[in-house]
């Protein structure tokens, strides 16, 4: 049963990242209250903080936008973050937003932070509470290879500073990061077919190399599988005859 319990282990695995990945646009913290981005972000493609120039010369600006994915030309399509050369001609992905983590501040009043990746580059965000209106992010560059930062100063950037509200499902989102998550139907529907794949897959493994079986044989508990149209016939048969007061049919049970 080694195949079957490998099976189970790497569906499991690959669940768990599609449920458990961070929401783009909100964090929530069981203690500290909620961090809610969206308002900040642009939903037509474009990025909210555009062309950012850190105070150190580096012959690039930078580009971001919170929550949603845009493109800036001409190689930054559906991201987080994007560099850009002075004169335009050249840009880097540096972050996506299917990528997000959220910091809360681990180290005692120290700032919260999300970060983004793409490939070996990472961008962290240090969330700024702003108590006014201010709206800025300030690049620093790029201190370490690699390695980005930025200051975003705004009031959503406080915990409960926007979006209070209660808690949304979250999960990773693919090929461009939106926001949301998976219902709990989905959820239980994925579930439900990683355990019929490894109910399946599990007992043909045995079936084949311990008991040394093969064709129709390797279906796991076969005769039931095929009885099946039939037992569901005569339970509908049952039910409509006992509903329609037409008299009751011989039924035998599984």
């Amino acid at each position: 049963m080694m195949i079957s319990w490998l099976t189970i282990f790497t569906y499991s695995t690959l669940l768990s990242s599609l449920i458990i990945a961070d929401d783009p646009c909100r964090y929530q913290h069981p203690t500290k209250g909620v961090i809610d981005l969206t308002s900040l972000g642009r939903t037509d493609g474009k990025p909210a903080y555009p062309d950012k120039i850190p105070p150190t010369g580096s012959g690039y600006k930078f580009s971001y936008n919170p929550c949603k994915p845009f493109t800036e030309q001409p190689n930054c399509i559906g991201v987080a973050v994007c560099q850009v050369s002075m004169d335009g001609k050249l840009s880097f992905t540096l972050g996506t937003q299917d990528t997000t983590k959220w910091d809360p501040g681990a180290v005692l009043g120290s700032s919260p932070s999300v970060s983004y990746s793409a490939g070996e580059k990472k961008v962290i965000v240090i969330l700024q509470c702003a108590t006014d209106d201010t709206n800025e992010l300030e690049a620093l560059g790029e201190p370490t290879i690699n390695n980005y930062r930025f200051i975003l100063t705004h009031k959503c950037a406080c915990w409960d500073g926007c979006g209070s509200g209660p808690p949304e499902t979250t999960t990773k989102s693919g090929g461009g990061g939106g926001s949301g998550g998976l219902p709990g139907g989905a959820v239980f529907i994925i579930i439900l077919v990683v355990l019929l794949f490894a109910y399946f897959v599990g007992f043909a493994a045995y079936y084949r190399f311990r008991l040394e079986k093969g064709g129709v044989d390797l279906i796991a508990h076969r005769t039931f599988w095929v009885g099946l149209p039939g037992y569901a016939k005569d339970g509908v048969v049952h039910v409509y005859r006992r509903v329609a007061n037409k008299g009751d049919t011989p039924y035998q049970s599984v």
